[in-house]
Order: structure tokens, then sequence, then C-alpha cells
């Protein structure tokens, strides 16, 4: 009997060391009467999601509390989650901003703390205290998948927007309607899950309604293109505009939106999806289709370019800001991530795959490193590489056999530098430094030689893939800082006297007859293009466009496609051709700079930067 007393004793202490010892964490500072808990996981593309969106946007500017609740936000710089509980004290709305270890411009000290969790923003100043709020635990135990941020209604907040949206109503105080929600500039998805729906729910079913929503969660998605066709028990839509989801009393969102709802029943749940949308269903004469626009805080100094998500096969943006931050913005126009890094890219970011596994990463030059990044904005391996002498041109990226063995080389000056994907210097390549280096070295492949070609200041250089000279050409010319280009089994550039010069692979060389000044030439391996003045021409015809600065001449290719893109910097004007130099439909169209263009299975898509801070994202139809 003494050994079962002591067995019990000890078990006891043991436990209550361990209630004792418990992580306190942010969800446990919820004020006790929160009426909403918000989840931030992705600060950027929350940020985002307001500034753009006009229907969060009007919730925001009609509501005073919730206005300065942003502003305090606007001012956090981590990327680390953080709560938001809004609450009613005195019958007026307040809010606590809670987090672990963050930073808020806006203060110099925490507002008040319990252990390392903070109150980072609250406008109404109180002791932290240890709720014992059984819708906060519900909402922390739910596995929230959405990147950007996650509501949680209280059972009174949650009866009312029921009510709201499908006429049902139960006063049931343990329900509450969890949701995660996804916004870009034109589109609100909603997917989220009602707790304890039943009428006659007991106490002791509710372990099994939040498994139950555990399992929901996990498989939350609408697609409301061709899930309306579903069968749903409700379906709501064509609501009134003013249809406020957080329901403040005080608040009144005058935005015009086509919305529709729907819910379907579980055992111990229901579901409920829908959309808030500012598309228009009306026709347009327009061949150019706008996708999403998007803005950041400060000018944007790099792009917008076009990168590949290798998850979903979408297209997505990356820039970079005038503090060095760079942002990935996905085809929505969400802004995924930003990252600080140490200075401005040089002109280009690649994407390879770097553990041949379908993963793509973002391979760039800053002056002083080399830098790889996985998708989520991470450094890869050894990366970045850090350099004492300045790097002078974008990195190249070659795969000679086209086995995704990758070679990086960095150009330093009169330097050349060839590394791995995995961040180790490459034996064997040893390119004897001379003049420097003018243009970004290239690689080609022409019969069965790899070359790689670059210009210095006084010659046209041809190296082998160790970096020793493979070809001397006969000739010397004075050539321009003009790029180099193949075309059929040649190299084609300029010289500074604008005459047109192909080199064989023996090293002959052939000069064609001077163009006027300012004249380009372009070349995708079947076709010459030049740009003479206002002649634009593919050695079979020449078109004449109007006068202007043409400051870019390039060309792309894809899916068996050319096109010639020009630039007048003079009337800010984008131009596009197809290889036969028609005039793509829509164009030219005005832009300050310049477009970043992308073939793919779905056409032309491109991007334009169209103030010092928004860009646009467009296709051609």
């Amino acid at each position: 009997m003494r050994n079962k007393v002591l067995i019990i004793l000890i078990v006891f202490i043991f436990s209550c060391e361990k209630i004792i010892k418990k992580e306190i964490n942010s969800y446990d500072l919820l004020p006790e009467n929160s009426k909403v808990v918000i989840s931030v996981k992705n600060l950027g593309k929350f940020k985002n999601s307001i500034d753009n969106n006009s229907y969060l946007n009007s919730l925001v500017e009609s509501n005073l509390t919730i206005k300065n609740l942003i502003s305090q936000i606007s001012m956090i710089n981590d990327d680390k989650e953080i709560l938001i509980g809004l609450y009613e004290f005195k019958d007026i709305l307040h809010y606590d901003i809670i987090g672990l270890d963050i930073i808020n411009d806006s203060i110099t000290e925490k507002k008040s703390s319990y252990e390392k969790i903070d109150i980072i923003s609250s406008n109404n100043y109180h002791e932290p205290v240890i709720n014992n709020n059984y819708f906060g635990e519900k909402f922390q135990k739910i596995n929230q998948t959405n990147i950007n941020f996650s509501v949680a209604l209280d059972s009174l907040y949650t009866d009312r927007l029921l009510t709201k949206l499908f006429n049902i109503k139960s006063n049931d105080l343990n329900r509450n309607l969890i949701l995660n929600i996804d916004a870009s500039s034109n589109l609100i998805s909603v997917n989220g899950v009602v707790d304890n729906y039943s009428f006659d729910i007991q106490k002791n079913n509710e372990k099994l309604a939040i498994q139950e929503m555990i399992s929901s969660e996990k498989e939350l998605y609408f697609d409301f293109k061709n899930d309306l066709i579903e069968d749903y028990d409700l379906i709501s839509s064509n609501l009134e505009n003013n249809l406020n989801i957080f329901d403040f009393e005080s608040s009144n969102s005058n935005s015009e939106n086509y919305k529709i709802f729907q819910l379907k029943k579980g055992d111990k749940i229901l579901n409920i999806n829908g959309f808030i949308s500012d598309f228009k269903n009306e026709p347009s004469s327009s061949l150019i289709d706008l996708k999403f626009v998007s803005s950041i805080p400060n000018d944007i100094v790099l792009g917008p370019l076009i990168v590949k998500n290798h998850i979903n096969n979408t297209n997505e943006i990356i820039i970079q800001d005038s503090k060095n931050i760079l942002y990935l913005i996905n085809n929505l126009g969400q802004v995924e991530w930003t990252r600080e890094i140490d200075g401005k890219i040089i002109k280009e970011v690649n994407q390879i795959d770097s553990y041949k596994n379908g993963k793509l990463q973002y391979v760039f030059a800053t002056e002083k490193s080399l830098n790889l990044l996985d998708r989520k904005g991470r450094d890869v391996g050894k990366f970045p590489l850090k350099f004492k002498d300045n790097i002078t041109s974008p990195v190249s990226v070659f795969d000679y056999d086209k086995n995704k063995n990758y070679r990086l080389l960095i150009t330093q000056n009169n330097e050349l530098f060839m590394f791995d994907s995995k961040g180790k210097r490459v034996r064997g390549f040893d390119y004897n430094k001379k003049n420097k280096i003018v243009t970004t070295p290239k690689h080609f492949r022409i019969g069965n030689k790899d070359i790689i070609v670059f210009k210095t200041i006084d010659k046209l250089t041809i190296l082998n893939r160790r970096g020793a000279v493979r070809i001397n050409a006969k000739s010397l010319h004075n050539y321009s800082s003009d790029d180099v280009f193949q075309y059929q089994n040649f190299l084609v550039t300029s010289t500074v006297k604008n005459e047109i010069v192909s080199i064989d692979m023996k090293g002959n060389t052939k000069l064609e007859e001077p163009m006027p000044i300012n004249s380009k030439v372009i070349s995708d391996k079947e076709t010459i293009f030049t740009l003479q003045k206002n002649i634009l021409s593919n050695s079979k015809i020449n078109i004449e466009i109007p006068f202007g600065k043409y400051e870019d001449f390039k060309i792309f290719s894809g899916n068996d496609e050319t096109y010639v893109n020009i630039f007048d910097s003079q009337n800010n004007k984008i131009y596009l051709f197809d290889k036969e130099l028609n005039l793509i439909k829509g164009f030219p169209i005005s832009s300050k700079d310049n477009a970043h263009f992308l073939i793919d299975k779905n056409g032309i898509e491109f991007s334009t930067k169209t103030e010092n801070k928004n860009i646009q994202y467009q296709s051609v139809k």
C-alpha cells in the first residue's frame, strides 16, 4: 500500500512539474474576450494584400481602429508570425498585436511582455495574462497552411456572418468560424470551417470536431471557376454591396464587388468557400490582357523580371528596390517573400536546377557576391560566395551538355572565375587575364565545338571550356561594345564603325558595308535583324517605324517562335514584332521602361514597371 502511494506521489510531482514548465506561446496571450483573432504568417504578403485589394482596403479605411492597427503593422519589419486579437472593452473596439521577438519601428521598447512573448502594440495597454479561452486554443490547433493570413471568429460573430450569408442561425456558444484568406489585387479567396455546427453538440464531442477541422483544413482549396458546378448544401451569391466579412459594428464597406459563398456539411463541421471579386465580365476590345498590378513601398531599381514557379508551373516576378530588398511576387500579384541582399543585382536573375530534382533556384551576382537562393528566398549551400574585388558583369550560366552540370562564370574587370552550382571553384578552367572584358561571356555550341565568347576593349576573344584560346580571328577589327550573337555557323557582331562582322570557326572574318550611326544588329541563329535609324530589317524585308530614340533592341525565342522587341525611350513606347516583322496586335504600348518578355505554352507574357514603385503583369491574347 505504501509503495502504491509513493508511486502515485511521484507521478503527481512529475505531472505538476510538466504543467509548471508548460511552454507559453503567443496564442496563450490572446485576450480572453477576443471577438476576432488573425494569424499573419507572411507579413509582406499581408501588407501587399491590404494595400492593393480594394475590398480589404475599404474595410481598413472605414474603421478608425482597424486603420490604426494596420498602421502599426506596417512598421513591423520581421517575417515571423504575428497574432492580432480584436476585442471590445467598454463597448469600444481594441486590439493587441502579439509576437515573439518582433521589431516594431514605431516604438523604442516593448509595450509589455510575458517571458519572451511580447504585446508589440495595443490601443488598450494592459499586463499580459495567460488566457483560458478555448476559442484561441482551437485556432492554434489548426494546421494553417495558408501563406497569407488566417482569421477566427467567435461564436457571436460566426453566427452573424452565417445568418447574413446563408440565413442559418443556432446561437450555439461553442461554434467558431476559422478561415484561410488569400488576396490579390482583384480577388479574395476564402476557405474555412465552422466547428460544432450541430444544434445538440455535446462537450465530449469537441475533440472529434477539432480533429475533423484539422483534417478538413489540410485539404482546403477552392477553385471558383470549377467548384461552382459541384453540389453544395447552400450557395449564396449577389450579396449586398456592403458585406463586412469581419462584421464590426462601426465598419461600413462601400466596395462594389461580386461575391459568392458556398457551404457544405460534414459530420461535426461546415466547410465554407467563397470569393469576393473586382473582375467585371465585360467584353474588352483590348488585345493586351492585364493579369495584375502590384506595388512596393520603395523605388524599383531592378526588374520586373519573369521567373518560373516549379511547383505549379506559373510565371512569377522578381524585383529589387532601392534598399536592396528582393521581392518574389506570385502570379496573383502577391508578395511571397522579401529578402535583403548585399547590393544591387547586376542586370539579370537566372534559374537553375542545381539538385537535378525539378526544383529551381535563383542565381545572380552583385558587385561583392555570387548568390543562389531557393524558392523561399533562402541561401543554398555555400552561397553567397563573397569577393574582395568587384564583379563587373552579370553571372554567366552555362550547361554545356544539357545535363544540369552547371558552370557559373563571374567577371572581375579583366579576370574570369568559374564555379559549379555547389559553389566550388572549377579546376581546370584557367583564363590568362588580359584587357578589360566589356561584354558578358556567352556560350555557344557551333558544330561540335563549345566556345565561350566575349569582347575585351581591343579584341574578340573565343575560348574553349578550359579557358584557353580556341580560335584566333585572322583579321583584327575595332569592335563595338555590343553583344555577340550566333548566326548559323558564324559569330556575328558589330564594329565601332557600325560594320557587321562575321567570324567562322576557323577564324575567317567577313565585313559588311557600314550602317548609319547608332545602328544595332542581333540574331537568333537563323536570321540577322538590324535596326538602322527607323528602319527595321530581317535581311528579306525592311519596314519603317516612327522616329524615336531606340535604346533597347532585343530578341527572344520559345516554342519555336522568335520575337523582336524594341523600346523607344523618347516616346516611351514598347514595340513587339514577330520574325516576319509583323507588329503584334496591341503594340506599341506606352511604358516608362522596356518590358521583360517570356514565351510559354499560353503565349506571350510580359511585365513592366509603370511607376517608380508599381509593376503590372500582362499577356497578349
